[in-house]
């Protein structure tokens, strides 16, 4: 009985680690799935009707499902990656195929949840968006497609499925209508998400390069991948600015483009040796978390100011 008690112990501390929820990525995982329905709630208790949360439920889950699909097929990588080897070790104890089965379990359950939603409200945005996220990570991450080895699909990808999509789907369970001022808004956190795709590709870069993936780390080398991550946030935030001006007033864009500026501030510190001595598990613990930080900020503003939504 001991034993048994060990080794379920051990498979929760495995499923946790390749579920990536180590602070702080689930509070990004929520801000990123209730960035759509906090912009387009009028109030606090229109955010918090059922169906609402079951579609934040429904853009969650595959959010952190492919995380699990992500280690199923990146074993051999991240075990040459520093602050990853963790969770290769985790990957293999539970092994390949029952990652790919639990993950695709997950997406499956997330699928028929937006489905029933969608159904009830008669809006089939909200369920295309979930399903287009779900295959955006298969092609991601399965051959003979594997988008994480083409260069800039690689953050494109990536971010679509992190912020456009989840966006349109969360936004849609609230009102049905899409005004102008959200596209400007989703398409600067889509490029948000791009920026900070390549920026968290880049302690990977040696193992990526090892394994034969070409993601712009490697095909155009960390100075130039970090170049292209300030311009795609730079334009993010002048994206942002305007959709929040549009939506809360000048204000609110001042606030929430402020504090997505200090990404950007930190990128623009890095020096070229600096690139080649980044760690996951430093980047993880400090500069992602003031950048989670910026994400909850982009949650709570709408709440705070809704009047000319």
């Amino acid at each position: 009985m001991p034993l048994t008690s060990d080794r379920r112990s051990r498979r929760a501390r495995d499923l946790y680690r390749v579920h990536r929820l180590e602070f702080p990525f689930p509070i990004a995982y929520l801000c990123h799935a209730l960035w759509g329905a906090g912009f387009a709630a009028t109030s606090p208790q229109q955010l918090a009707h059922p169906l609402v949360l079951l579609a934040v439920l429904a853009n969650l889950i595959p959010l952190i499902a492919q995380n699990v699909l992500n280690a199923a097929m990146d074993i051999p990588i991240d075990a040459r990656t520093p602050g990853k080897t963790g969770v290769a070790q985790a990957a293999l104890r539970l092994g390949r195929t029952r990652l790919i089965t639990i993950a695709s379990i997950e997406m499956a359950i997330a699928l028929l949840l937006a489905v029933s939603i969608s159904l009830h409200l008669g809006r089939p945005l909200i369920a295309a968006a979930v399903a287009a996220g779900i295959l955006v990570e298969y092609l991601y991450n399965l051959e003979p497609v594997r988008l994480k080895k083409r260069g800039l699909a690689n953050p494109i990808s990536l971010g679509l499925h992190f912020s456009l999509l989840p966006c349109l789907s969360t936004f849609t369970a609230v009102r049905p209508d899409i005004p102008g001022w959200a596209w400007p808004l989703f398409l600067g956190l889509w490029l948000l998400l791009i920026g900070r795709t390549l920026w968290w590709s880049l302690p990977d870069a040696a193992a990526d390069r090892a394994a034969g993936l070409a993601p712009p780390a490697v095909r155009h080398g960390p100075s130039r991948a970090l170049a292209y991550a300030t311009a795609a946030t730079t334009a993010a935030l002048a994206l942002i600015a305007w959709g929040l001006s549009w939506a809360l007033g000048p204000l609110a864009a001042v606030i929430g483009t402020a504090g997505c500026s200090v990404f950007l501030i930190g990128k623009l510190r890095l020096t070229r040796a600096a690139l080649h001595t980044l760690h996951e598990t430093h980047m993880r613990r400090h500069t992602l978390a003031y950048v989670v930080g910026a994400d909850a900020l982009l949650v709570l503003l709408p709440l705070v100011d809704r009047h000319s939504v």
